[in-house]
């Protein structure tokens, strides 16, 4: 990936994505392979992109669910080849693979699951960490089930929203919550398309992440990465999750 003078300005708001698996969907999964996560973490620091979101289980379509000590071996490789000054956030919704990121000073839990999981809602109020909740249609069966909306902006919003309220309810600061819109999880591609295109209507009081980057809807949008990022800036998103590699 190169970056033009608008990412570099906006580095702050890049959630750099670095997947710490054998594979991934787009061909970047970095386990064991130490020289191109070493160039990947080389890239961020000069480019001055200091927040990266570390997955150790894949989350692509068809994906199979790894053992929990397969995504602690992911994670322990990642702490012992990781150098350079970043804050990291922890992309999982295991409870005790997020403990082990949060005792190594991960500041973010990323949970794609919304935060279903009572366990991980302790370990996020136990170490006062900060949250991306991910919108899932609370009727899925699973991840990737697609989903019918009547309204999709105003439904996801609602979602979110009911979330927000819940976990603040059970105890996490609202101070520390931040909202993703779940683009391309269990939504058809039109509907991704259009809150995408419409994501300045969710940004309000809770901070917004949204991430986009090489996955199948982008090709239905008449607009380059650049002016893609650019339209997430403009529309105010906090942080935009993009992949670093080429």
């Amino acid at each position: 990936m190169e970056l033009d003078k608008t990412f570099l300005q906006n580095s702050k708001n890049i959630l750099g994505i670095v997947n710490i698996t054998p594979d991934s969907f787009s061909g970047d999964g970095l386990f064991k392979k130490e020289n191109k996560l070493s160039k990947l973490l080389d890239f961020a620091e000069r480019n001055n992109i200091r927040n990266l979101d570390i997955g150790c289980a894949s989350s692509k379509p068809g994906y199979e669910n790894v053992s929990t000590q397969e995504e602690l071996n992911r994670l322990n490789y990642f702490l012992s080849n990781v150098k350079g000054n970043f804050s990291l956030s922890i992309d999982t919704s295991n409870p005790i693979v997020a403990e082990l990121a949060l005792k190594n000073n991960f500041k973010i839990l990323n949970d794609i699951n919304g935060f279903e999981d009572e366990e991980l809602i302790t370990k996020v109020i136990e170490y006062q960490c900060n949250v991306i909740i991910v919108h899932r249609h609370p009727e899925s069966k699973h991840l990737h089930e697609k989903m019918n909306f009547r309204n999709n902006l105003k439904e996801v919003l609602e979602h979110l929203e009911q979330k927000v309220s819940q976990l603040i309810d059970k105890g996490i600061n609202k101070q520390n919550i931040f909202i993703d819109p779940g683009l391309g999880f269990g939504k058809f591609e039109q509907d991704s398309v259009d809150l995408l295109m419409n994501i300045k209507d969710l940004v309000d009081e809770i901070p917004v992440v949204v991430g986009y980057s090489r996955k199948k809807f982008i090709q239905k949008i008449e607009m380059n990465n650049k002016e893609i990022f650019e339209h997430c800036i403009n529309s105010g998103v906090a942080f935009v999750r993009l992949h670093l590699t080429n």
